[in-house]
């Protein structure tokens, strides 16, 4: 197949929905051209093409661009790992749009909606907001680990514990008592560190607590490795948690860590087949503390999430994404 791709930057959510996908099809023998929608090539790899894939991508020029792919003959597939143009609690400044500026991008969304053959999404929860907003024909692949991000794991002193996230997390902190419960269990446990990654726990000024700032996404995954425990922590008050994917506990898994989560939206159907745990807002301390406490319990959680990780590889499951090419091909032909 010959795909044109139009990814929304250079973003992490670009890298799994997009760009890192489509590059690994082109080592299937796939013919791949990436370009920004303002360019003019980007109308001659409309027609060039088989499938157009864009990614959240939402602006009249969009549109007109999926016009001119379909008239072509191509496929149009369109793909978003969020509800990004409706106002989320706790959304960083510039995420998402507000006003007049949503209301035009959500209109050009729902006519690009009419236009796809396809519409891909990381869970049924957005699937079926996709749905409600006219998609015809929506289709899960949920976000996969990148092979090229993970990074052997760092032998080291003591027990370290992970969490890294977005600032808007904090929000989650108002709902989910984890900072009392990471202060109680750094008292009781002398060989007990805790970093978290972008988000900050507020308030915590133990000597073994590390705050550190965002961080490139292969920087990223060489600090979570050295990390004996990942922290997920979602507050089911938020509607945003709902929508999101389980990329973080997959990676967790992928580099071998037991992990600890909260039972809601992405997490809700996983557990200790997978290499973790899940924990009640009021239970943080109670199941971090049997954690530490239990090497035993930790290193057989490692293996079972050892093992999983190693089945949510995209290396495992670049036939997901590979089918719905082949599938929105079928659709436009058949359409014609």
């Amino acid at each position: 197949m010959r795909i044109a791709l139009v990814p929304h930057g250079q973003s992490v959510n670009s890298a799994y929905r997009s760009i890192v996908p489509l590059f690994e099809l082109a080592n299937r023998g796939h013919e791949i051209q990436q370009t920004d929608y303002k360019r003019p090539a980007a109308r001659a790899l409309a027609r060039w093409c088989d499938v157009l894939h864009i990614h959240r991508w939402c602006e009249e020029e969009i549109v007109k661009l999926a016009h001119a792919a379909k008239a072509s003959g191509a496929a149009v597939v369109w793909d978003d790992d969020d509800d990004s143009l409706r106002p989320q609690e706790g959304a960083t400044k510039g995420r998402l749009m507000r006003g007049r500026d949503a209301s035009i991008r959500l209109a050009a969304r729902r006519r690009l909606f009419r236009i796809a053959d396809l519409v891909t999404t990381t869970n049924q929860r957005l699937a079926e907001v996709f749905k409600a907003d006219g998609a015809r024909d929506v289709l899960v692949i949920e976000n996969y680990v990148l092979d090229g991000m993970l990074s052997p794991r760092r032998p080291h002193d003591g027990i370290r514990i992970g969490w890294p996230a977005l600032t808007e997390h904090e929000l989650d902190l108002e709902h989910i008592p984890l900072v009392s419960a990471i202060d109680d269990l750094l008292e009781v446990h002398p060989d007990v560190e805790v970093t978290t990654i972008g988000v900050e726990l507020p308030g915590l000024r133990s000597e073994r607590y590390r705050h550190l700032q965002r961080m490139p996404p292969l920087d990223l995954m060489q600090q979570i490795a050295t990390f004996d425990i990942g922290l997920a922590p979602l507050a089911s008050q938020l509607r945003i948690n709902h929508n999101r994917s389980s990329i973080k506990v997959k990676e967790y898994a992928a580099l071998g860590l037991p992990w600890l989560a909260s039972p809601i939206g992405p997490y809700e159907r996983l557990g200790e087949r997978e290499g973790g745990r899940l924990v009640a807002d009021d239970r943080w301390f109670e199941e971090l503390d049997a954690l530490v406490r239990d090497e035993r319990t930790r290193q057989k959680l490692a293996k079972r999430a050892g093992s999983w990780g190693f089945s949510q590889r995209l290396s495992r499951n670049l036939e997901h994404w590979e089918r719905a090419f082949r599938y929105a091909v079928g659709q436009a032909r058949r359409a014609a």
